[in-house]
Protein backbone atom coordinates (compact mmCIF):
# COMPACT_ATOMS: atom_id res chain seq x y z
CA UNK A 1 0.00 0.00 0.00
CA UNK A 2 1.31 3.58 -0.58
CA UNK A 3 1.46 5.88 1.97
CA UNK A 4 1.62 9.73 1.48
CA UNK A 5 4.30 11.66 2.55
CA UNK A 6 3.80 12.84 6.49
CA UNK A 7 4.73 16.51 5.52
CA UNK A 8 2.27 16.53 2.66
CA UNK A 9 -0.39 15.55 4.84
CA UNK A 10 0.67 17.36 7.73
CA UNK A 11 1.06 20.85 5.50
CA UNK A 12 -2.36 19.75 3.84
CA UNK A 13 -4.62 19.51 7.51
CA UNK A 14 -3.01 22.57 9.04
CA UNK A 15 -4.79 24.46 5.48
CA UNK A 16 -7.42 22.00 5.89
CA UNK A 17 -8.16 23.47 9.55
CA UNK A 18 -7.44 27.42 8.79
CA UNK A 19 -10.35 27.28 5.89
CA UNK A 20 -12.40 25.81 8.37
CA UNK A 21 -12.00 28.06 10.54
CA UNK A 22 -12.59 30.89 7.74
CA UNK A 23 -15.52 29.23 6.60
CA UNK A 24 -17.06 29.36 10.49
CA UNK A 25 -16.37 33.01 10.33
CA UNK A 26 -17.70 33.65 6.82
CA UNK A 27 -20.26 31.35 6.45
CA UNK A 28 -21.48 33.43 3.71
CA UNK A 29 -17.99 33.33 1.55
CA UNK A 30 -18.65 31.40 -1.43
CA UNK A 31 -14.88 31.58 -2.49
CA UNK A 32 -13.82 30.34 1.15
CA UNK A 33 -15.90 27.74 1.08
CA UNK A 34 -15.18 26.64 -2.37
CA UNK A 35 -11.41 26.68 -1.82
CA UNK A 36 -12.37 24.89 1.97
CA UNK A 37 -14.70 22.36 -0.25
CA UNK A 38 -11.27 21.46 -2.89
CA UNK A 39 -8.81 21.05 -0.42
CA UNK A 40 -11.34 18.78 2.37
CA UNK A 41 -11.78 16.61 -1.46
CA UNK A 42 -7.60 16.62 -1.44
CA UNK A 43 -7.40 15.60 2.03
CA UNK A 44 -10.01 12.41 1.14
CA UNK A 45 -8.75 11.48 -2.04
CA UNK A 46 -5.06 11.13 -0.10
CA UNK A 47 -5.91 9.63 3.13
CA UNK A 48 -9.00 7.04 1.16
CA UNK A 49 -11.80 8.15 3.11
CA UNK A 50 -14.93 8.97 2.03
CA UNK A 51 -15.84 12.44 4.08
CA UNK A 52 -14.24 15.06 5.09
CA UNK A 53 -14.54 14.77 8.82
CA UNK A 54 -12.77 10.98 8.37
CA UNK A 55 -9.87 12.07 6.38
CA UNK A 56 -9.15 14.81 8.81
CA UNK A 57 -9.34 12.44 11.77
CA UNK A 58 -7.29 9.86 9.41
CA UNK A 59 -5.04 12.77 8.84
CA UNK A 60 -4.84 13.44 12.40
CA UNK A 61 -3.49 9.39 13.59
CA UNK A 62 -1.17 8.91 10.59
CA UNK A 63 0.54 12.41 11.37
CA UNK A 64 0.94 11.56 14.86
CA UNK A 65 3.13 8.90 13.63
CA UNK A 66 -0.31 6.01 13.42
CA UNK A 67 -1.45 4.04 10.41
CA UNK A 68 -3.56 6.72 8.02
CA UNK A 69 -6.58 4.45 8.12
CA UNK A 70 -8.74 3.05 11.12
CA UNK A 71 -8.15 -0.55 11.55
CA UNK A 72 -11.47 -1.29 10.92
CA UNK A 73 -11.36 -0.01 7.13
CA UNK A 74 -8.61 -2.63 6.44
CA UNK A 75 -10.43 -5.61 7.57
CA UNK A 76 -11.19 -7.92 4.17
CA UNK A 77 -8.33 -6.32 2.13
CA UNK A 78 -5.79 -8.68 0.77
CA UNK A 79 -3.00 -8.69 3.39
CA UNK A 80 -4.44 -6.83 6.01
Amino acid sequence: MLLPDRNTIDRLLRHYRAQERTVLDRPCDLSARRRFEDTAYTLCVLMGERTAREAADAAERYVAGGSPAPRQALEGLPGA
